[in-house]
């Protein structure tokens, strides 16, 4: 996480500085698609190629769960109370794969992939599409669950930001328990009395059953539960490392009605099945302006560079360029260096 880290890993994990240039990786037709309707599908993370999307967080959670000391300062039941949480976290409508409808867009900053290119480009014979998405994000004060960001893939760095996620709550949870405590043996003491572990524990107890501990316990939840919806989207298994994703995740709210979304679900067909997606513009609507000015319209398409696959030729590379001009997008596609041919 690096020795310079803030107070708040999460916040700016999910709000580091966006490149430039971040590339989608896509078919030709795919890459046709995208340029003529300015926009990309986001697709429902059930349907992506990760078989553990938005479930791998669970997952990590309860690893770090099992490394929980049983019990904290003051013989607290720390592991019991953060099981509590976990739990109660992932009963939330955005974190239940079977309820949650989660959006995703999926960018890289590997230019030239001959992994990717396999794996998107249906034959190395697509396009790697740069765009400058530097204005996608929702400010940091909207405190949006939307999220734009890289991917984590190692265990370690996954379990860091985690623990983040639940520290405000341990840190209530040990507090109160400390607090309670020192009140109960001070007061047996000044009556010259020495409490034994049992009565202890019960007078702890009493407290923690109180209305005003209850709250302070759901706060703690509530603040644990925010940060783990900002994570969910972000982490993939680490055998996915060499994509060095740039994730757009759009959450739909549960409950919210579906019949009057501003980017409506649509579905497309494999010969697998019916897959929904929603298409998200890439031209922003203005471009910031010198403060106090009005934002300028901006109605092109952002994009700053385009390769084409290994397999594509000079003939490919002409159509490409004069499909680009007829869109006004100044750019003159490039043929990937990577020495890979098809056969």
């Amino acid at each position: 996480m690096g020795a310079n880290a803030s107070d708040d890993p999460i916040r700016d994990w999910v709000h580091q500085p966006i490149p430039e240039k971040l590339w989608h990786y896509t078919s030709t037709q795919g890459f046709q698609g995208i340029i003529a309707s300015a926009g990309i599908y986001a697709t429902d993370v059930r349907f992506l190629n990760d078989a553990e999307e938005f479930v791998h967080i669970r997952k990590v959670a309860d690893d770090l769960l099992a490394k929980t000391p049983e019990v904290g300062e003051f013989n607290l039941p720390l592991r019991e109370y953060l099981k509590w949480l976990v739990n109660q976290i992932f009963k939330s409508d955005f974190l239940d794969p079977n309820s949650a409808q989660i959006f995703v867009a999926s960018f890289t900053d590997s230019a030239d992939d001959l992994s990717q290119w396999r794996a998107y480009s249906h034959g190395t014979c697509g396009a790697s599409v740069s765009f400058d998405l530097r204005w996608i994000r929702p400010p940091l004060e909207s405190d949006s669950a939307v999220t734009f960001a890289p991917c984590l893939y190692q265990d370690e760095e996954k379990q860091q930001l985690i623990q983040h996620a639940f520290n405000q709550f341990i840190d209530v949870t040990q507090s109160r328990w400390t607090n309670a405590h020192n009140e109960f043996v001070s007061d047996y003491i000044s009556k010259g009395k020495a409490p034994d572990q049992e009565q202890i524990a019960s007078f702890v107890k009493a407290k923690f059953d109180s209305p005003d501990y209850t709250a302070q316990l759901l706060a703690g939840l509530v603040e644990a539960k925010k940060r783990i919806v900002r994570l969910a989207g972000l982490l993939k298994h680490r055998a996915f490392h060499h994509e060095r994703e740039w994730r757009l995740v759009l959450p739909i709210s549960p409950g919210k009605d579906k019949s009057n979304l501003t980017h409506p679900i649509r579905f497309r067909s494999t010969s697998a099945s019916l897959i929904p997606y929603i298409e998200v513009p890439l031209v922003p609507s203005t471009v910031p302006q010198t403060p106090g000015s009005q934002p300028a319209p901006l109605s092109l398409l952002p994009v700053n560079d385009v390769l084409l696959g290994p397999g594509a030729d000079s003939t490919a590379q002409s159509a490409a360029s004069e499909f680009l001009r007829s869109k006004s997008i100044k750019v003159v596609p490039k043929i990937s260096d990577v020495p890979y041919r098809q056969v």
